[in-house]
């Protein structure tokens, strides 16, 4: 057969071709966790709520141009091929909802797009406004990445600032055969697996998650403005020891109300200068909760200072019943890091630290926050 004929009729040919195999995924999805300031009757009406939606994201099989991917020029010259996503939304009654379990279905491949594969999947539903709270929408991705056949089950603890949320996610395909794949045990995320779905989440202090919302530092998702009732106060000379003799550039406090209780969160960054080229810095991060820590960070830098200056970091943070949940120092000669929640699970951590460790941290760090509450 001459070539000029071959292309023609392949083309006539794939019209009778059969089509490959759809399949779907069911997908469940249940809170098992929740921690923070979010009450469980909150959760129940975030899940319930009818603008609640399930996004779904389809990624090209491969990059065809004009058709799953556009070209892109690159600088200085050059251009490169960039992929086209499809996205499809699951909103009302296509999503099942009892208590806190969703059931949905999604299709590997969508309508009418058959070089594209099922890639990610996301939970979205709107917050009312709170303290430290998301907006406008909770957004919770329940898998980065479909699995490619089979009967999954996997967990996450997702934290957003004010509230944690831990969630078992089961996935199965429609062409799936023989029994479910389990996450593999995992000692480095916050969550371990204890057999049959269940799942022991790593916990937190419930207002720890306002450590970053009320940092002056963090520039990823600030505030838009300060929320109602905060008070905040700088810290006056004379300076308590060890800042006697600083200089201040990052300096101050704020105080909110939360359940009756005042949450403080200060921010000190402080540099003296030494002898020739020598400089030294101190940098303080605290949370307190009705006076009790939450999660305190002190870091101690010399630059130029010779053999004798002294370089460190230690961060430590507890938990609602007061006790420790974990602290680590590092030094440029070494340090070590202890955890609770991985200790409790027979996973590799260092051991405690001392108590004249903690009490020595605790206690500097309250000096300075009750210089800061100075008349």
């Amino acid at each position: 057969m001459p070539p000029r004929f071959l292309v023609p009729l392949l083309m006539f040919l794939s019209l009778f071709a059969k089509p490959a195999a759809a399949r779907d995924v069911t997908v469940e999805v249940e809170v098992l966790h929740l921690s923070g300031l979010l009450a469980p009757a909150e959760l129940e009406a975030l899940l319930a709520d009818p603008r609640l939606g399930i996004e779904a994201i389809y990624a090209p099989t491969r990059l065809i141009e004009g058709v799953t991917a556009r070209r892109e020029r690159t600088m200085p010259f050059g251009s490169r091929l960039i992929a086209i996503s499809q996205e499809r939304t699951l909103k009302g009654e296509q999503i099942e909802r009892k208590g806190r379990i969703l059931r949905f279905r999604l299709p590997d491949m969508p309508s009418g797009h058959a070089e594209y594969r099922l890639n990610h999947v996301t939970l979205r539903t709107p917050v009312p406004r709170g303290l430290g709270r998301p907006q406008p929408d909770l957004r919770l991705v329940l898998f980065g990445t479909a699995p490619e056949a089979g009967i999954h089950e996997s967990a996450l603890l997702s934290r957003h600032y004010a509230f944690d949320l831990g969630v078992r996610v089961r996935h199965r395909w429609s062409d799936a055969k023989g029994a479910s794949v389990a996450a593999a045990r995992d000692c480095t995320g916050g969550v371990q697996s204890l057999g049959n779905g269940t799942y022991r989440f790593r916990p937190y202090h419930r207002v720890a998650g306002l450590f970053d919302f009320l940092s002056p530092t963090v520039a990823s998702d600030p505030p838009a403005k300060p929320p109602a009732g905060q008070r905040s106060l700088r810290l006056r000379e004379p300076f308590p020891e060890p800042l006697a003799g600083w200089t201040l550039s990052r300096n101050h406090l704020v105080q909110i109300q939360t359940d009756g209780q005042l949450v403080e969160r200060f921010s000190i960054y402080a540099e003296q200068a030494g002898g020739g080229e020598c400089r030294r810095t101190r940098a303080y991060d605290a949370l307190f909760y009705a006076g009790m820590p939450v999660v305190l960070h002190r870091s101690i830098h010399g630059y130029g200072c010779g053999a004798e200056a002294e370089s460190h970091s230690v961060t430590a943070t507890w938990l609602d019943d007061g006790s420790l949940a974990s602290f680590a120092i590092s030094r440029p000669q070494g340090g070590h890091a202890w955890d609770a929640f991985l200790a409790a699970a027979a996973c590799p951590t260092g051991a405690p630290p001392e108590a004249s460790e903690t009490q020595a941290l605790v206690g500097e760090l309250q000096r300075i926050r009750e210089a800061f509450l100075r008349p």
